[in-house]
Formats: structure tokens, C-alpha cells, sequence
């Protein structure tokens, strides 16, 4: 697929994301959009699981699927047109939410009129998906802390503070956090003990900001991945303030490690957050696709 023939474009878009930020200039967003398409078409959601039914609906017609709203948004639009086993348009995102993870990931703006311009110059990389037990991901794949951190996060407290929400939600959850059994095995690297978090990631934003691995690439067929022991107060401090590097806490209960699969076990079972969907339990193997999306990006050297 080559940009002359992306010409139709579905925008599939949930006009609640962000207390419905992205309707403010959404005149000006398809004007912009029909500025590089021959055909643009819009589809509203109205309530969860309806974005994945207009992915199964339009995707033999189009030649780009647009996810416009948060990350939920783009987690499940994406997942939906992973999941087609035939010919899969190319994928672009219009953040309007309020992280807007993976989307940042893409090198995209975080306006959405000049978001719709640089989808516009059709750009487009093949990028890599995780995948796990028949479930995909675009961004991470994480259980304990990260879960916790996720759930204790209040809608209203996100709406009204963002980014900050993950700090104040972080410091809440080192108070209540457990630690668990857990057994990771890859190629690269091996772990029995007990831990307090392990991260499986394909982007390098958590929260809208790049916590843990800022130079994540997500076209080398490798996911990044930490395993936390026992966290302190100093060190997701550190993490939050983006001071964390590859080496800089190795050997201190911290480990980093790149793999295209792991095998992980866990005792009890865990909850996992899968880009902030928490439906599915361990155990898991977690794989890395590489290459395996065509997406629209903002950043020509990407």
C-alpha cells in the first residue's frame, strides 16, 4: 500500500472523548482532511464496542480508518482492524482524548486540525503491534502496578488534571500495592520472585508523558520491557520526573530487557492492563508482531 492509493478514508469518531474536545474544530479537522482524501466519510459512536462494528463494516471499502478520540478509542478501533484477517487498511489516529498515548507514539499533533494535516501528507510506516492470547495491543501490556495505577485514576480527576492524575494515582497506589509471584521467560531474559510490576510496551508514552522507555522504536520488532521488584517512593518519583534510563537502576530490583516474546506466569493470577483496558487475566505469551500495521504518521522521519 503507497500513498497514491489511500483515497477513501472512514473517520470513526466518539464525539464524548475528552468532554467532546475534538468537536470544537471539527469543521476545520475535515476540511483539512478533504484537503489530501477524495472521500472522507464520518461514523459516530454512541456507545462502547459500536467503533469495533463500523471497523467490520467499512473496512473492505476503505482505504484509511481514522480512530478520532482517546486512547479506549484507538484501542479498540485498532484492535477491531488487526483482527481482519484479509486485506487491512492503513490506520491513523486523531487524538482527542486526554493522554493520547499512542498517537503520540506516531509522531502526531496533539491538535486535531493539524493532526488532520499532517494525516493529510500520508505518511506511512509500517509499524509493530503486540499481541497476547488473541488480543492486540498497540501501546502496553502491563500487570500490578500499572493496573492499580489505571483503576484508582477518577474520570473527573483525569478530565481536570491529565497527566498529573497518573502522578497523584501512582503515589496513591505505592500505599496499597502487593506484591505477587511471577515467572517471565524469553530468549533474552529469565525471572522467578516476587515483583511489584512487569511492562510489556510498544510505545513510549504512558500517562502522556514517556515514563519508562523514551526511546522506544516501534518498527524494530522488539517490545521493552521492565520487571519492578519492590518499587520506593524515590524511584517512581524518578520515573514520573523521566529519569529513568536503561541502566540506571539495573541491579537494584529493576530490570529492563528487549524480547519479541515472553512467557509470563503469575501467582495469584493478575488482572492485565492491555492500553488501559483491563478485561483479560494471566497467565500470558506476549508477542511482538513486527511490522504488522500500516499507519498514518505525523513525523516524516519518524
Amino acid at each position: 500500500m503507497n500513498a497514491s492509493e489511500l483515497k477513501r478514508v472512514s473517520v470513526i469518531l466518539n464525539p464524548k472523548a475528552g468532554q467532546g474536545r475534538l468537536l470544537n474544530n471539527w469543521n476545520e479537522v475535515i476540511t483539512e482532511l478533504k484537503n489530501g482524501f477524495n472521500d472522507v466519510q464520518v461514523y459516530e459512536t454512541t456507545a462502547p464496542g459500536e467503533g469495533a462494528s463500523f471497523v467490520e463494516q467499512l473496512h473492505s471499502n476503505s482505504d484509511v480508518i481514522l480512530a478520532a478520540g482517546g486512547d479506549g478509542t484507538v484501542h479498540e478501533i485498532a484492535e477491531a482492524l488487526l483482527s481482519i484477517k484479509e486485506r487491512k487498511p492503513a490506520f491513523g489516529i486523531l487524538p482527542g482524548g486526554t493522554c493520547n498515548d499512542f498517537s503520540r507514539a506516531l509522531g502526531m499533533n496533539q491538535n486535531p486540525v493539524k493532526a488532520a494535516e499532517q494525516l493529510s501528507q500520508k505518511n506511512i510506516r509500517h509499524i509493530d503491534i503486540g499481541e497476547f492470547d488473541g488480543h492486540f495491543f498497540t501501546n502496553f501490556w502491563g500487570v500490578g502496578l500499572i493496573t492499580h495505577v489505571s483503576e484508582s485514576i477518577d474520570p473527573d480527576t483525569k478530565e481536570r488534571f491529565g497527566r498529573l492524575s497518573y502522578y497523584l494515582s501512582a503515589a496513591k497506589s505505592m500505599q496499597t500495592w502487593e506484591p505477587f509471584e511471577i515467572s517471565v521467560q524469553s530468549e533474552e531474559f529469565q525471572f522467578e520472585g516476587k515483583a511489584a510490576m512487569f511492562l510489556a510496551v510498544n510505545g513510549p508514552f504512558t500517562g502522556g508523558i514517556r515514563p519508562f522507555f523514551p526511546d522506544t522504536d516501534i518498527q524494530d520488532g522488539k517490545l521493552d520491557c521492565l520487571l519492578i521488584e519492590e518499587p520506593s517512593i524515590s524511584f517512581i518519583w524518578n520515573v514520573l520526573q523521566n529519569r529513568l534510563t536503561d541502566t540506571s537502576y539495573e541491579g537494584q530490583g529493576y530490570h529492563y530487557f528487549q524480547s519479541s516474546e515472553i512467557q509470563i506466569k503469575t501467582a495469584p493470577q493478575q488482572l492485565i492492563d492491555c492500553d488501559g483496558e483491563r478485561e483479560q487475566k494471566t497467565p500470558s505469551v506476549v508477542t511482538c508482531m513486527k511490522q504488522y500495521l500500516s499507519a498514518l504518521t505525523g513525523d516524516v522521519s519518524f
